[in-house]
């Protein structure tokens, strides 16, 4: 629902034109609009993006708790 409004405000119609009239590419753009501008956001506020893969030491306490297991 919330996807919904979003993409109906930015488009300036109603949730039930924006239902009837978008397209999987509307979404997709709104997605990553909306993904920029938490992007931007956070940027301005000094909070850093987590990375999504761990790291080297993170990797070899994983292996050591799966192989004592």
């Amino acid at each position: 629902m919330l996807t919904l409004d979003n993409l109906a405000h930015r488009y300036n119609c109603l949730p039930s034109e924006a239902l009837a009239k978008a397209t999987t590419f509307d979404l997709k753009v709104l997605d990553l609009s909306s993904k920029y501008v938490k992007y931007l956001h956070d940027k301005e506020n000094g909070i850093t993006p987590s990375s999504k893969h761990p790291s080297q030491s993170e990797m070899i306490e994983m292996l050591k708790r799966a192989r004592d297991e």
